[in-house]
């Protein structure tokens, strides 16, 4: 069901708190179906003996993934960025 626009200006941030809140949520999400630890001190191993310790995050914040684009999907630790196709693993240290 579509909701209608309210420009009230009594509730000018709340609409902008609610898409935060929808964005952390989604990245919770994805978090939980991919087993990735967001958001907390990890050890990530890539190809080809790579190490990487710090908090492990997503490249780009998004609320929607396809299925079919999971293996490209963005990830960073301590601004070091890589896909989730070159993790070998990933410890979570917290």
């Amino acid at each position: 069901m579509q909701g209608e626009f309210n420009f009230d200006a009594d509730a000018a941030g709340e609409g902008y708190s609610r898409w935060l809140a929808g964005r952390k949520m989604a990245a919770v999400e994805l978090a939980r179906r991919l087993n990735l630890p967001l958001q907390h001190e990890v050890e990530v191993w890539l190809v080809g003996g790579i190490r990487l310790r710090g908090k492990l995050r997503l490249q780009e914040e998004m609320l929607f993934i396809e299925e079919d684009r999971v293996r490209h999907l963005g990830l960073q630790v301590d601004h070091v960025p890589f896909t989730i196709r070159e993790m070998e693993s990933c410890v979570r240290l917290d």
